[in-house]
This record gives structure tokens, C-alpha cells and sequence, in this order.
């Protein structure tokens, strides 16, 4: 069975994406797999954001992880993209307090951003704050280090590891500055790993060799993030990665999934994939 995510519990447009306000609304709607990016704050908490600046998102000015969470929780986002004007920028904890007093339907997946460092006081924090609804979260990150370090404090905890800073599809949009990869490899994919500096063989047996390398870094068990591009290149090519990592005891997501590929949906659901992200993730599943 596969299980629907809503990308950054953007359920209804007319609420910042993240947000607590965007949180509750899914608690109402009782979605049943929401996902939030969050960021270190100084003093324990996490705020519930993407960007790392926040002047690009709200009234505020300066790096996210400078701020405690009472002055986090003083800010309200810019009134953009049609949002609804006065809403104010929340934090974990405030989401897991709502979580909790929710029956017990909506599971949470917070995205953790490396944009502070991701220190042992720092993931110790976070385990603390999961605690009281930890059956109902998923803590997924790019930084390997400290999925690794998460499952040696707390190997019950549920975990997501996305290998986009090792293997990632271009993309028209320019990628961050100072984020790996930052070479363009041999058979099309940004890869930094000598088994892309030169053309060895065929694509699927890269990918297979790739995707062997990248199991190293990770516990077995936890749910792998992968692009759907990337997923469906590798199919393409003659590489199943949802297979493979199915046979290695690992579960499997592909973002983001909206309903202009309904298509890709099906094929990767007939494919066995575990989760779908979707910035339509209700509708979506109604409709495929």
C-alpha cells in the first residue's frame, strides 16, 4: 500500500507552506502523512521553515538559527502568493503539542535542514521534543552524519535519508551556492563520486554501483527520499532502485508527485514504491 505525503502541509494555498497555521489546517483535514521543514533555534526548539533567511519569508531579518524561539514566534510571514496576511511563524514544539491533542490519525515527517550544525546537543534536542508522540514522526534529512548519529541515540526512531548532496538530476533552476554536488558526471547526473568522472560502462550499471555506495551511508531500515526523475531515469536505464532497496530492507518515497503526473503516480505505485510527496496529496490519491 502506498501512503500519500503532503508536501510542507500545503493543503490549502491561502496559508504559508510549513507553517503552523498550514499544520492545524491538515490536523483538521486529518491527512494522514504531513510533512514540515524545520531548522535549529538557539535554546532546543526547531523552527517550522525551509529558508534558512528570514527576510526571504517573513518580517524578520537575519540567520534562523541566531533566533530563540519566543522572538521566532514574534514574526509573521510576508503577505505573498496570495497568504493570508497576520499569520505568525511557529516552531516544533508548538506542532507537537497540537499532534498530540490530535487523536491519533496524522503522522509527521519533519525534513531536518543542515543549515546550522547538526551537532549531538542539537539531534539530542530534537529526540527529547519527539518523545511524547515519537510513533507518529519521521525524521528525514540530506545529512547522512546525522541520520547516523539519530539512530545510534535512538535506533526506534523512524528515519529518511534523501542522497541529493551525493546524486542529483540538473535542473533548470541554479543549485545553491556551496551545495554538493558540484560536478557534472559522465553519464548526466550531478555526482561528485569518481564512478562518475568517466564513461565505464552502462547507466544502469552505474546507478546499481551508485546506489550500493550510498546504502553504506545510512542504517538499513530507514525510508529512502528519492527524486522521482532521478527514479525514473534509473528505471529507464535498466536499474529498479525501488526494488533494490526494498530487497535491502529500506522503504522508498518519490517527490514531488502532483497531479499533472498522475501517470508517473501509477507507474510508481505498480512499481511498489512506499510513499508519494505531492503538493496534492489528498487529491491525488482520490484520483489515481
Amino acid at each position: 500500500m502506498t501512503n500519500f505525503i503532503q508536501h510542507a502541509a500545503f493543503l490549502d494555498h491561502e496559508l504559508p507552506p510549513g507553517s503552523l497555521a498550514s499544520f492545524q489546517n491538515c490536523l483538521n483535514n486529518r491527512v494522514e502523512w504531513v510533512e514540515v521543514d524545520i531548522i535549529p533555534l538557539k535554546g532546543g526548539d526547531f523552527a517550522l521553515l525551509h529558508d534558512p533567511k528570514l527576510e526571504h519569508i517573513s518580517n524578520g531579518i537575519g540567520e534562523v538559527f541566531e533566533k530563540t524561539a519566543d522572538q521566532l514566534k514574534q514574526l509573521i510571514y510576508m503577505g505573498k502568493n496570495g497568504w493570508k496576511e497576520g499569520i505568525r511563524l511557529g516552531t516544533l514544539s508548538q506542532a507537537l503539542l497540537l499532534l498530540k491533542e490530535e487523536p491519533g490519525h496524522t503522522h509527521l515527517q519533519l525534513d531536518l535542514k543542515p543549515y546550522a550544525p547538526l551537532s549531538p546537543d542539537v539531534l539530542r534536542d530534537l529526540l527529547d521534543l519527539i518523545e511524547p508522540v515519537k510513533d507518529r514522526i519521521l525524521i528525514s534529512c540530506v545529512a547522512d552524519w546525522a541520520i547516523r548519529q539519530i539512530y545510534k541515540m535512538d535506533p526506534a526512531v523512524k528515519l529518511g535519508f534523501d542522497p541529493l548532496l551525493y546524486l542529483d538530476i540538473t535542473s533548470k533552476e541554479p543549485r545553491p551556492e556551496g551545495v554538493p554536488p558540484f560536478r557534472m558526471g559522465k553519464y548526466g547526473y550531478l555526482d561528485d563520486h569518481p564512478l562518475a568522472a568517466q564513461k565505464w560502462g552502462k547507466p544502469g550499471d552505474y546507478f546499481a554501483l551508485r546506489a550500493e555506495a550510498l546504502l553504506c551511508q545510512v542504517p538499513r531500515g530507514v525510508t529512502w527520499f528519492l527524486n522521482a526523475d532521478l527514479l525514473i531515469a534509473a528505471l529507464e536505464a535498466g536499474f529498479n532502485w525501488i526494488e533494490y532497496l526494498k530487497k535491502n530492507e529500506s522503504l522508498v518515497d518519490a517527490w514531488t508527485v502532483d497531479l499533472d503526473r498522475k501517470d508517473l503516480a501509477s507507474r510508481l505505485i505498480k512499481d511498489g514504491i512506499d510513499f508519494l510527496t505531492s503538493n496534492d496529496a489528498k487529491r491525488l490519491e482520490e484520483q489515481i
